[in-house]
């Protein structure tokens, strides 16, 4: 599983539409670390530094990063978009600012 590939939510009645896997390749575990990302609402807060916008599949997702979830691999079976550089930058600036707060 890629870092970076994005999942669609199978639970059509979850609060995220996707999962951002943002997991290290070099550590094998029954879950991956995953950033639920969130359909984007007009005028909805964001926590600067923590969130951002992304786009997946041409619609804007919140990244939902205080809200960092350990998805079972089994749940993360074909990716249905990949992150692109500059989201990346902002996954990892998001994750860091949470850890350390800068």
């Amino acid at each position: 599983m890629p870092r970076f590939d994005i999942y669609k939510n199978p639970n059509p009645k979850g609060a995220h539409a996707f999962y951002l896997d943002i997991q290290s390749d070099l550590v094998t575990t029954a879950t991956r670390w995953c950033i639920p990302l969130r359909i984007a609402k007009l005028g909805q807060p964001v926590v600067s530094r923590a969130q951002a916008l992304v786009p997946v599949q041409g619609v804007n997702c919140l990244m939902d990063t205080p809200n960092l979830l350990a998805v079972p691999n089994a749940l993360l079976r074909s990716p249905v978009d990949r992150l692109r550089t500059a989201g990346q930058a902002l996954a990892e600036a998001s994750v860091e600012f949470m850890l350390r707060g800068y």
